[in-house]
Protein backbone atom coordinates (compact mmCIF):
# COMPACT_ATOMS: atom_id res chain seq x y z
CA UNK A 1 0.00 0.00 0.00
CA UNK A 2 3.01 2.35 0.80
CA UNK A 3 3.99 1.56 -2.94
CA UNK A 4 0.58 2.37 -4.07
CA UNK A 5 0.27 5.84 -2.85
CA UNK A 6 3.77 6.32 -3.32
CA UNK A 7 3.56 5.67 -7.16
CA UNK A 8 0.67 7.00 -7.07
CA UNK A 9 0.95 10.00 -6.27
CA UNK A 10 4.28 10.60 -7.88
CA UNK A 11 2.56 9.40 -11.24
CA UNK A 12 -0.56 12.35 -10.57
CA UNK A 13 2.01 15.22 -9.95
CA UNK A 14 3.78 14.16 -13.01
CA UNK A 15 0.67 14.52 -15.21
CA UNK A 16 -0.58 17.31 -13.59
CA UNK A 17 3.08 18.75 -14.60
CA UNK A 18 2.80 17.54 -17.96
CA UNK A 19 -0.64 18.93 -18.78
CA UNK A 20 0.94 22.71 -17.36
CA UNK A 21 3.92 22.43 -19.93
CA UNK A 22 1.46 21.16 -22.90
CA UNK A 23 -1.12 24.53 -22.15
CA UNK A 24 1.93 26.94 -21.94
CA UNK A 25 3.28 25.21 -25.77
CA UNK A 26 -0.04 25.22 -27.02
CA UNK A 27 0.79 28.41 -28.63
CA UNK A 28 3.75 27.03 -30.05
CA UNK A 29 1.94 23.67 -30.86
CA UNK A 30 -0.64 25.33 -33.41
CA UNK A 31 2.08 26.90 -35.46
CA UNK A 32 3.80 23.83 -35.94
CA UNK A 33 0.53 21.57 -35.82
CA UNK A 34 0.63 19.22 -38.86
CA UNK A 35 -3.00 17.35 -40.10
CA UNK A 36 -3.06 13.85 -39.94
CA UNK A 37 -2.31 12.54 -43.33
CA UNK A 38 -4.87 9.61 -43.91
CA UNK A 39 -5.10 7.13 -46.80
CA UNK A 40 -6.31 3.75 -47.39
CA UNK A 41 -3.72 1.41 -46.38
CA UNK A 42 -3.51 3.38 -43.34
CA UNK A 43 -7.61 2.69 -42.61
CA UNK A 44 -7.04 -0.85 -43.43
CA UNK A 45 -3.85 -1.37 -40.98
CA UNK A 46 -6.21 0.51 -38.11
CA UNK A 47 -8.68 -1.60 -38.28
CA UNK A 48 -6.69 -4.96 -38.19
CA UNK A 49 -5.19 -3.28 -35.52
CA UNK A 50 -8.55 -2.87 -34.04
CA UNK A 51 -9.65 -6.32 -34.66
CA UNK A 52 -6.61 -7.79 -32.81
CA UNK A 53 -7.04 -5.73 -29.87
CA UNK A 54 -10.86 -6.76 -29.55
CA UNK A 55 -9.83 -10.74 -30.45
CA UNK A 56 -7.18 -10.25 -27.29
CA UNK A 57 -9.48 -8.51 -24.64
CA UNK A 58 -12.78 -10.37 -25.86
CA UNK A 59 -11.13 -13.87 -25.79
CA UNK A 60 -9.34 -15.86 -23.08
CA UNK A 61 -5.68 -17.09 -23.74
CA UNK A 62 -4.21 -19.63 -20.99
CA UNK A 63 -0.72 -19.34 -20.33
CA UNK A 64 1.64 -21.44 -18.21
CA UNK A 65 3.71 -17.94 -17.38
CA UNK A 66 0.21 -16.76 -15.56
CA UNK A 67 0.96 -19.19 -12.60
CA UNK A 68 4.23 -16.80 -11.84
CA UNK A 69 3.46 -13.14 -13.37
CA UNK A 70 -0.75 -13.03 -12.30
CA UNK A 71 -0.37 -15.25 -9.31
CA UNK A 72 2.56 -13.05 -7.71
CA UNK A 73 0.93 -10.36 -8.65
CA UNK A 74 -2.16 -11.31 -7.00
CA UNK A 75 -0.38 -12.67 -3.89
CA UNK A 76 0.88 -9.24 -3.33
CA UNK A 77 -2.36 -7.90 -3.75
CA UNK A 78 -3.31 -10.04 -1.07
CA UNK A 79 -0.87 -10.02 1.36
CA UNK A 80 0.06 -6.40 0.86
CA UNK A 81 3.91 -7.46 0.78
CA UNK A 82 6.23 -7.30 -1.96
CA UNK A 83 8.13 -10.48 -3.21
CA UNK A 84 8.20 -11.71 0.23
CA UNK A 85 5.19 -14.79 -0.59
CA UNK A 86 6.10 -17.59 -3.06
CA UNK A 87 2.62 -17.62 -5.27
CA UNK A 88 3.48 -21.22 -6.56
CA UNK A 89 3.11 -22.56 -2.19
CA UNK A 90 1.69 -19.57 -0.41
CA UNK A 91 4.61 -20.05 1.93
CA UNK A 92 7.38 -16.91 2.47
CA UNK A 93 10.44 -16.84 0.39
CA UNK A 94 13.47 -18.09 1.78
CA UNK A 95 15.72 -15.72 -0.68
CA UNK A 96 14.51 -13.53 -3.13
CA UNK A 97 14.26 -14.67 -6.24
CA UNK A 98 16.97 -13.08 -8.36
CA UNK A 99 15.53 -13.60 -11.85
CA UNK A 100 12.49 -11.51 -10.93
CA UNK A 101 13.14 -8.95 -8.19
CA UNK A 102 15.58 -6.91 -10.45
CA UNK A 103 12.71 -7.08 -13.01
CA UNK A 104 9.40 -6.46 -11.00
CA UNK A 105 6.88 -5.75 -14.06
CA UNK A 106 4.57 -7.76 -11.67
CA UNK A 107 4.72 -5.71 -9.00
CA UNK A 108 3.81 -3.14 -11.10
CA UNK A 109 0.64 -5.06 -12.32
CA UNK A 110 -0.24 -5.18 -8.42
CA UNK A 111 0.02 -1.46 -8.07
CA UNK A 112 -2.15 -0.95 -11.34
CA UNK A 113 -5.13 -2.86 -10.05
CA UNK A 114 -4.55 -1.08 -6.99
CA UNK A 115 -4.99 2.24 -8.47
CA UNK A 116 -7.44 1.18 -10.80
CA UNK A 117 -10.37 0.59 -7.83
CA UNK A 118 -9.22 -2.78 -6.82
CA UNK A 119 -9.60 -4.56 -10.29
CA UNK A 120 -8.36 -7.95 -9.91
CA UNK A 121 -4.51 -8.29 -11.49
CA UNK A 122 -5.83 -11.18 -13.47
CA UNK A 123 -8.44 -9.49 -15.18
CA UNK A 124 -6.18 -6.23 -15.58
CA UNK A 125 -3.88 -8.26 -17.32
CA UNK A 126 -6.08 -10.26 -19.87
CA UNK A 127 -8.00 -7.20 -20.53
CA UNK A 128 -6.85 -3.68 -19.67
CA UNK A 129 -3.08 -4.15 -20.29
CA UNK A 130 -3.52 -5.55 -24.53
CA UNK A 131 -5.96 -2.75 -24.44
CA UNK A 132 -3.28 -0.58 -24.16
CA UNK A 133 -0.25 -2.44 -25.21
CA UNK A 134 -1.29 -3.46 -27.95
CA UNK A 135 -1.98 -0.37 -29.74
CA UNK A 136 1.33 1.20 -28.26
CA UNK A 137 3.65 -1.14 -29.88
CA UNK A 138 2.19 -0.20 -33.25
CA UNK A 139 3.17 2.97 -32.08
CA UNK A 140 6.05 2.43 -32.41
CA UNK A 141 6.17 1.43 -35.59
CA UNK A 142 4.49 4.36 -37.07
CA UNK A 143 7.43 6.59 -35.77
CA UNK A 144 9.98 4.03 -37.78
CA UNK A 145 7.50 4.96 -40.97
CA UNK A 146 7.07 8.44 -40.36
CA UNK A 147 10.84 8.71 -40.12
CA UNK A 148 11.83 6.09 -43.15
CA UNK A 149 8.63 7.36 -45.55
CA UNK A 150 7.27 10.83 -46.64
CA UNK A 151 3.79 10.27 -48.05
CA UNK A 152 1.05 9.02 -46.35
CA UNK A 153 -0.05 5.70 -48.35
CA UNK A 154 3.65 4.29 -47.98
CA UNK A 155 3.61 4.65 -43.98
CA UNK A 156 0.11 2.93 -44.04
CA UNK A 157 1.35 0.18 -45.99
CA UNK A 158 3.99 -0.20 -43.60
CA UNK A 159 2.05 -0.62 -40.29
CA UNK A 160 -0.65 -2.60 -42.54
CA UNK A 161 2.48 -4.94 -43.47
CA UNK A 162 3.52 -4.92 -40.18
CA UNK A 163 0.31 -5.72 -38.62
CA UNK A 164 -0.21 -8.88 -40.89
CA UNK A 165 3.05 -10.24 -39.77
CA UNK A 166 2.40 -9.90 -36.14
CA UNK A 167 -0.50 -11.77 -36.73
CA UNK A 168 0.68 -14.46 -38.89
CA UNK A 169 3.69 -14.71 -36.38
CA UNK A 170 2.07 -18.22 -34.36
CA UNK A 171 4.58 -20.38 -36.39
CA UNK A 172 6.37 -20.65 -32.71
CA UNK A 173 5.62 -19.73 -29.57
CA UNK A 174 8.85 -17.43 -28.95
CA UNK A 175 8.47 -15.07 -32.09
CA UNK A 176 8.36 -11.41 -30.99
CA UNK A 177 4.64 -11.01 -32.54
CA UNK A 178 3.40 -13.95 -30.80
CA UNK A 179 4.40 -12.80 -27.64
CA UNK A 180 2.89 -8.96 -28.06
CA UNK A 181 -0.31 -10.87 -29.52
CA UNK A 182 -1.19 -13.25 -26.71
CA UNK A 183 1.47 -12.66 -23.80
CA UNK A 184 1.29 -8.78 -23.97
CA UNK A 185 0.64 -8.51 -19.87
CA UNK A 186 4.12 -10.01 -19.33
CA UNK A 187 7.31 -8.06 -18.76
CA UNK A 188 9.20 -10.24 -21.48
CA UNK A 189 6.45 -9.18 -24.02
CA UNK A 190 6.79 -6.05 -23.15
CA UNK A 191 10.23 -6.02 -23.65
CA UNK A 192 10.51 -7.68 -27.29
CA UNK A 193 7.00 -5.75 -28.52
CA UNK A 194 7.54 -2.44 -27.43
CA UNK A 195 10.18 -1.29 -25.33
CA UNK A 196 13.04 -2.85 -27.34
CA UNK A 197 11.80 -1.42 -30.73
CA UNK A 198 11.29 2.13 -28.68
CA UNK A 199 14.79 1.45 -27.75
CA UNK A 200 15.93 1.31 -31.39
CA UNK A 201 14.25 3.94 -32.85
CA UNK A 202 15.55 6.16 -29.70
CA UNK A 203 19.13 5.45 -30.74
CA UNK A 204 18.46 6.21 -34.34
CA UNK A 205 17.07 9.59 -33.62
CA UNK A 206 19.87 10.68 -30.93
CA UNK A 207 23.06 8.94 -31.39
CA UNK A 208 23.10 8.43 -35.57
CA UNK A 209 21.97 11.74 -36.13
CA UNK A 210 24.02 14.92 -35.82
CA UNK A 211 21.74 16.94 -34.38
CA UNK A 212 20.00 14.67 -31.93
CA UNK A 213 16.13 14.83 -32.16
CA UNK A 214 14.73 13.78 -28.61
CA UNK A 215 17.00 14.61 -25.31
CA UNK A 216 19.30 12.09 -24.05
CA UNK A 217 17.15 11.85 -20.90
CA UNK A 218 14.92 9.99 -23.07
CA UNK A 219 17.38 7.33 -23.99
CA UNK A 220 18.41 6.69 -20.68
CA UNK A 221 15.01 6.16 -19.33
CA UNK A 222 14.62 3.59 -22.25
CA UNK A 223 17.18 2.00 -21.56
CA UNK A 224 16.01 1.99 -17.33
CA UNK A 225 13.06 0.80 -19.04
CA UNK A 226 13.88 -2.21 -20.76
CA UNK A 227 15.96 -3.34 -17.49
CA UNK A 228 12.85 -3.29 -14.84
CA UNK A 229 10.72 -5.29 -17.42
CA UNK A 230 12.78 -8.39 -17.42
CA UNK A 231 15.78 -9.67 -16.73
CA UNK A 232 17.10 -10.25 -20.13
CA UNK A 233 16.41 -6.26 -20.66
CA UNK A 234 19.27 -5.80 -18.26
CA UNK A 235 21.51 -7.93 -20.77
CA UNK A 236 20.14 -6.79 -24.15
CA UNK A 237 19.62 -3.17 -23.52
CA UNK A 238 23.52 -2.26 -23.28
CA UNK A 239 24.05 -5.11 -25.84
CA UNK A 240 21.93 -2.87 -28.55
CA UNK A 241 22.99 0.53 -27.18
CA UNK A 242 26.42 -0.57 -27.72
CA UNK A 243 25.88 -1.60 -31.38
CA UNK A 244 24.61 1.92 -32.06
CA UNK A 245 27.30 3.46 -29.58
CA UNK A 246 30.06 2.10 -32.11
CA UNK A 247 27.92 3.09 -35.24
CA UNK A 248 28.13 6.24 -34.06
CA UNK A 249 31.81 6.89 -33.09
CA UNK A 250 33.07 5.44 -36.60
CA UNK A 251 30.50 8.41 -38.02
CA UNK A 252 31.00 11.25 -35.93
CA UNK A 253 34.57 10.68 -34.50
CA UNK A 254 32.86 12.46 -31.12
CA UNK A 255 34.56 10.71 -27.88
CA UNK A 256 31.74 13.50 -25.70
CA UNK A 257 28.49 11.65 -27.78
CA UNK A 258 30.46 8.33 -26.77
CA UNK A 259 31.00 9.53 -23.02
CA UNK A 260 26.80 11.02 -23.36
CA UNK A 261 25.85 6.95 -24.75
CA UNK A 262 27.52 5.40 -22.06
CA UNK A 263 26.21 7.09 -19.19
CA UNK A 264 22.53 6.41 -20.71
CA UNK A 265 23.69 3.07 -20.31
CA UNK A 266 24.05 3.70 -16.12
CA UNK A 267 20.85 1.66 -15.09
CA UNK A 268 21.52 -1.51 -17.25
CA UNK A 269 25.28 -1.27 -15.65
CA UNK A 270 23.73 -0.85 -12.16
CA UNK A 271 21.48 -3.73 -11.86
CA UNK A 272 23.81 -6.30 -13.41
CA UNK A 273 26.92 -5.70 -10.93
CA UNK A 274 23.69 -5.85 -8.47
CA UNK A 275 22.62 -8.84 -9.80
CA UNK A 276 25.91 -10.43 -10.24
CA UNK A 277 27.11 -9.73 -6.71
CA UNK A 278 24.24 -9.27 -4.92
CA UNK A 279 22.59 -12.98 -6.07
Amino acid sequence: HRLTMGYGGAAFLLACGGLLCFYRRRAVRKDKRRRLQVSWPLILALLLIFLQVCIVVCFAHMDADDSFYVGLAATDVQTDTIFSVNPYTGFAYKRLPSRYVLSPFPVFLAVASRLCGGFHPAFLAHVVFPAIFIPLGYLVLYQYARQWFSKAASRGVFLLFGAVLIWFSGYSIYSAGNFQMVRIWQGKALLAGVFLPLLFYFCLRILLEEKPAYPWGVLFAANGACCLLSSMGIILAPLSMGIFLLLSLAKYRDLRRLLWGLSCCLPSLLLGIVYIFAF
